[in-house]
């Protein structure tokens, strides 16, 4: 069975992997009688309908609320422009094409993503002064999404990006833009993903719950661990289709990402060999002083959505999540080779919809 992939984080694509190294899946089963409506007569087993030519399109809804406040020399940041505190919120609708091509290997189908968020509503305010739709902050902008991911038909994320799954440097060193498509703290939540949940490799029917948990290793021998559960609650009309409506909660545990060693052996290969002893222990102390320290906490998303069997497509869905996150550096200044530090917490409360408005099936 092909790997799954679950992106995380995107807003700090700087430091985040886009990777997964191992997944377990179970299926379990819990009393029908307790959803809102009644069962299916029989358990199916949900797939996509996907196949090379194929065109869909997509509405899609953001909203997000972001808080940051931020302390320090910003210039560490390079060329992003990071204010001392912002207090935003960003809503806006896009719409979205997905093109199918076949994939690398049988039963895999490549997904060519477009779509870019241009009039997005900005309200709130930048160190003190309001902002308008007119002038996004650099921190919170978006790129136009543009990139291929491959999946099988239950799913499961092969490649993104380009970008091979086991590559865990993969969207390194990224932009910090609110969604750059490098990745997300859930499912549904980064429109540069494919579309839809994880399905079971078994039949379900109304009631029954299957889970999955990715293992997607760090910048050190920590794995990070997201944990994914869905649970068919309904079974409905929608847009005149018959629908399987899928809960879904997703939760990330605690990541922490220390960059402090990896800078110090990359400085350190710039010290001449002629370097006195005086040098080098000057060099040496520096580099005790270095800090690139990123933490996010625990991240949990919940999302609902309304799978059409037939069509074997994903109508609608809603996801929200929240996400925190400190960052702590303490790095060399390009020009005078100085220490200088930065320090930066930022919350995100994220909302994203999706509505299918064409595809060949429906």
């Amino acid at each position: 069975m092909p790997k799954r992939s679950l992106t995380l984080i995107p807003i700090l694509a700087l430091v985040l992997v886009a990777c997964t190294a191992s997944t377990e899946t179970t299926t379990t089963s819990v009393d029908p009688t307790t959803t809102s409506a009644p069962p299916v007569a029989e358990a199916v087993l949900l797939s996509y309908s996907l196949a090379a030519g194929d065109g869909f399109q997509y509405e899609v809804g953001l909203d997000q609320h972001i808080e940051l406040e931020a302390s320090g020399d910003a210039s560490a940041m390079g060329e992003e422009e990071i204010p001392g505190e912002a207090s935003i919120d960003i809503t806006g609708t896009a719409v979205f094409t997905h093109e199918v091509a076949a994939g690398p290997e049988e039963g895999t189908f490549e997904i060519h993503i477009t779509g870019d968020f241009e009039d997005l509503a900005v309200t709130g305010t930048v160190d003190g002064e309001p902002v308008d739709s007119s002038e996004v902050p650099e921190f919170a902008s978006m790129e136009p999404i543009d990139v291929t991911v491959v999946v099988d038909e239950q799913g499961n994320v092969i490649s993104a990006g380009g970008e091979d799954i086991e590559d865990p440097l993969g969207g390194l060193f990224g932009g910090l833009g609110a969604m750059s498509g490098g990745g997300a703290p859930a499912p549904g939540l980064d429109p540069g993903q494919f579309f839809g949940p994880l399905l079971s490799d078994e039949e379900v029917a109304v009631g029954d719950t299957w889970s999955d948990e990715v293992e997607t290793p760090g910048l050190g021998e920590e794995q990070i661990v997201t944990s994914v559960t869905n649970t068919i609650s309904a079974f409905e009309e929608f847009d005149g289709a018959e629908v399987y409506v899928i809960d879904t909660i997703s939760t990330t545990t605690p990541i922490e990402f220390d960059l402090a060693e990896f800078f110090r052996g990359l400085f350190g290969a710039f010290i001449p060999e002629e370097a006195t002893a005086e040098e080098t222990a000057e060099f040496e102390d520096l580099m005790g002083e270095l800090r690139f320290l990123i933490s996010i906490d625990d991240t949990s998303s919940n999302g609902t959505t309304r799978f059409d069997a037939e069509a074997g497509v994903a109508r609608q869905s809603e996801t929200t999540a929240a996400t925190h996150i400190v960052m702590d550096m303490m790095i060399p200044d390009d020009t005078t080779g100085e220490l200088i530090g930065f320090q930066m917490e930022m919350t995100i409360d994220q909302g994203i919809s999706y509505h299918l408005i064409s595809s060949p099936q429906a």
